[in-house]
C-alpha cells in the first residue's frame, strides 16, 4: 500500500505559463493552448509533476473524508466510468421495462452521447426516474433513495436471494479518460477507509461480504489475495478485515495519487474573486503539522456521521469519572461483582452486549418506542441475524413486563445474566452503584463496575465556515451533524425549486420535460441563488430529476454524500456517488465548451 504522506499532490495550474508554452511552439491558435492545459492537467493528474509540500492547491473538486464514499466518487472521478452492459452470458437485466429503458440513447444530443453510459441515463432519461421512483417504492427500503436501488441491482441483481448475483452484473467499467476530472480526497484517518479504519473492534460486520465491496476490486479478490481461498458470500467478514481491504482498496484500483490519509480540515469557505467562485480550504498533515491551502470549485462532503460518539448523561461522570482515572487492576478492586452497564438499542450496544464476558453480569438501559423509532435490530430475521435478533426479543420481553427487570436470556450465553429495563432513566449514580427509575414509576438500585454507552454517534462539520453551514441550511452555530441534518434540509429545500422558462422555454417546455431537463433555480432563507456553472455567470445548468428530489447538492458547488444523507450501508453509496460524478463531469465538460 502506498505511504499517503508521499503521494504526489496536483499542483496550482499557471495558464499564462502554459499559453506561452503553445506559442513558442510556433501555433498561437486558441485550440493549441486549450490543448496544452488539458495536456498539463492530465500529467498533474497523473502525478508526474511533483510539488513541494506546503504549496497552495488548485483541484476541481475536493473530497472531504476518505470512507468507502469518498473512495467510490474518487474511482469515478479518475475517469472510470460505468455502462450498462446487456451482452452478458446470462442476458440483459432480468428486469425487462429497466432494460428497455437502459438500451436506449439519451441525452440533448443522442450522437454526441455514449450508447449504455450510465450517467447519461440518470442524468436525462425521466421516464426512467419515474419508473425508479415506482420500483424502488415497491421492491427497496424507503431509505434508498432510487438511484441507489438502480446501481444496486445492476451491480448485483437479487443480491438478497442469489448467492452469485456480483458475478452476473450489469455493469461495465471503462476508463475514459475525458472524464477524469482532477480532484483530492483528504481524511483524517491514518489509512484510508474512513471510520473502518479506526475500528478494531472484534466483531462481525451487519453486511454480507459482497455487499461490502467497491467497483475495480471486489471484497472477495481482497479475500483471496490475502487469505489464499474464496471467501463465503454470505459470511459477516470480521470488521478488522473489512478495514484492510478498505485501506488497499487505492492501490489496487489505481487512484492513490488523489487519496491522502492523516490529513485534518482546519477550515472551508466559500470564496468570490477574479477566478469566480470557488472554495478554499486549509488543510494540514497530521504527522508533520504541515498547512497546506486547497482551492476548489467543488466540495463534497463525506466525512460521515460516525466521527463522534454521542457522550454519556452527565448524571453518569463519577462512573466515567472512576473508568479513566483507574487502570483495569484497580477498577476490579472496586467492585468485582459488579455488573456491566450497556445502554442504547442500536448494533453497537448489541455487540458489546454479546461480547461482555461469560462471568459479568450485564445491565441494559434502552429506549422503547417500536411505532416512532423502532430498533434498528428489529429488522434482523432470526436465520439471518439470529443473535441480534435474539437480543430483540429480550428486550420485546423486557419493554412488555412495564420496566422492571427481566431476567430472560437462554441464548447467547445471557441467561442469569441479562436485565433489560425499557425506558428506564438513572437518577442517581456513584462511582460503583446507579439508581434507575423504571417506566412504571418504582425505583431499582444496582451495583455496577463498567460502563458503555452507546447511544448514537455524530459527524462533526466544525472546519465548515458560519457562512457556508448557514448556506448549505444546518445553522451557523451547529458543528454536528446527524444524518437526518441534511435530509431535513434536502426535503424542506427542494420543494421552493421553480421552473424558470421564458419565450423560446416556454415553448420548448414540453420536449425538456420529455427529455428529463430542468432549468431551475433554488431560493432559500439567504435570499435567491442562480444555480449556475461555477465561473460562469447565468450559465444554465440542467438538474436532473434525482438531484431535485433527494438532493445530493446542499448548496452552489457542495454536495453530499455517504451516511451524512443516510446512505449508511456500502451497498447503497455507489447511486449517489454516479449522480454527483455525472454532475460534476458535465459541469467541467460545459466550461470546456464555453472556453
Amino acid at each position: 500500500m502506498a505511504n499517503a504522506n508521499t503521494e504526489p499532490e496536483v499542483a496550482r495550474l499557471d495558464s499564462r505559463q502554459l499559453a506561452h508554452q503553445a506559442v513558442s511552439s510556433k501555433d498561437n491558435s486558441r485550440e493549441a493552448v486549450r490543448q496544452t492545459q488539458l495536456n498539463h492537467k492530465q500529467e498533474v493528474f497523473e502525478g508526474t509533476i511533483p510539488i513541494t509540500n506546503g504549496e497552495s492547491l488548485f483541484v476541481d473538486t475536493l473530497l472531504i473524508g476518505n470512507g468507502p464514499s469518498a473512495l467510490v466518487l474518487s474511482y469515478l472521478l479518475h475517469g472510470n466510468t460505468p455502462f450498462y452492459e446487456p451482452d452478458t452470458e446470462y442476458g440483459p437485466h432480468p428486469d425487462s421495462v429497466l432494460h428497455s429503458l437502459l438500451d436506449e440513447p439519451c441525452g440533448e444530443d443522442k450522437r454526441q452521447h455514449d450508447r449504455h453510459c450510465i450517467y447519461d441515463s440518470i442524468l436525462h432519461n425521466l421516464t426512467l426516474q419515474q419508473y425508479l421512483r415506482y420500483t424502488q417504492r415497491a421492491s427497496a427500503p424507503q431509505v434508498v433513495a432510487p438511484v441507489n436501488y438502480l446501481l444496486d441491482t445492476l451491480v448485483a441483481p437479487n443480491i438478497d436471494i442469489d448467492l452469485h448475483a456480483r458475478q452476473k452484473s450489469r455493469v461495465r467499467w471503462s476508463l475514459k479518460k475525458e472524464n477524469a476530472v482532477n480532484h483530492l480526497v483528504v481524511g483524517s484517518s491514518f489509512v484510508p477507509g474512513g471510520q473502518w479504519a479506526g475500528r478494531d473492534v472484534p466483531s462481525r460486520t451487519l453486511s454480507y461480504a459482497e455487499m461490502l465491496s467497491l467497483p475495480g476490486f471486489s471484497y472477495s479478490e481482497y479475500y483471496k489475495s490475502t487469505h489464499g481461498k474464496e471467501p463465503d458470500p454470505y459470511s459477516r467478514p470480521m470488521r478488522t478485515d473489512v478495514a484492510a481491504y478498505y485501506a488497499m482498496y487505492p492501490s489496487q484500483v489505481e487512484i492513490s495519487d488523489a487519496v491522502r490519509a492523516n490529513y485534518t480540515v482546519l477550515s472551508l469557505h466559500r470564496s468570490e474573486g477574479r477566478t469566480g467562485n470557488t472554495f478554499k480550504a486549509i488543510i494540514q498533515n497530521n504527522d508533520t503539522a504541515c498547512l497546506q491551502i486547497v482551492t476548489a470549485r467543488n466540495v463534497v462532503l463525506a466525512t460521515g456521521v460516525f466521527t463522534h460518539q454521542v457522550p454519556p448523561d452527565p448524571i453518569l461522570y463519577p462512573i466515567v469519572s472512576r473508568q479513566h482515572a483507574s487502570n483495569h487492576y484497580e477498577q476490579m478492586k472496586v467492585d468485582s461483582d459488579g455488573a456491566v452497564l450497556i445502554i442504547g438499542s442500536g448494533f453497537s450496544a448489541a455487540d458489546a452486549i454479546l461480547s461482555v464476558p461469560d462471568n459479568k453480569k450485564i445491565i441494559h438501559l434502552f429506549q422503547w418506542d417500536p411505532k416512532n423509532r423502532p430498533s434498528p435490530l428489529r429488522a434482523c430475521h432470526k436465520e439471518t441475524y439470529p443473535e441480534y435478533a435474539s437480543l430483540y426479543r429480550l428486550m420485546r420481553l423486557a419493554a412488555a413486563s412495564r420496566g422492571s427487570s427481566s431476567n430472560w436470556g437462554s441464548c447467547y450465553g445471557l441467561a442469569g445474566r441479562y436485565e433489560g429495563f425499557a425506558n428506564g432513566s438513572i437518577i442517581e449514580a456513584t462511582t460503583d452503584t446507579i439508581k434507575i427509575l423504571l417506566s412504571s414509576g418504582a425505583t431499582i438500585e444496582r451495583r455496577v463496575s463498567e460502563l458503555k454507552t452507546y447511544v448514537g454517534r455524530i459527524g462533526v462539520i466544525s472546519y465548515l465556515s458560519s457562512k457556508l453551514r448557514s448556506e448549505i441550511g444546518v445553522g451557523a452555530d451547529q458543528i454536528w451533524a446527524s444524518k437526518y441534518s441534511f435530509r431535513k434540509r434536502i426535503n424542506s429545500r427542494m420543494e421552493r425549486w421553480t421552473a424558470v422558462v421564458t419565450g423560446q422555454e416556454t415553448r420548448d417546455s414540453e420536449k425538456h420535460g420529455k427529455e428529463g431537463y430542468y432549468i431551475q433555480k433554488w431560493t432559500h432563507e439567504l435570499g435567491e441563488l442562480a444555480c449556475t456553472v461555477p465561473d460562469f455567470e447565468s450559465c444554465k445548468v440542467y438538474i436532473n430529476d434525482y438531484s431535485t428530489s433527494y438532493g445530493l447538492e446542499v448548496a452552489g458547488g457542495v454536495f453530499v454524500i455517504g451516511s451524512l444523507v443516510g446512505d449508511s450501508l456500502v451497498r447503497y453509496v455507489l447511486g449517489g456517488c454516479v449522480v454527483v460524478a455525472g454532475n460534476i463531469i458535465e459541469r467541467r465538460n460545459a466550461r470546456r465548451r464555453i472556453n
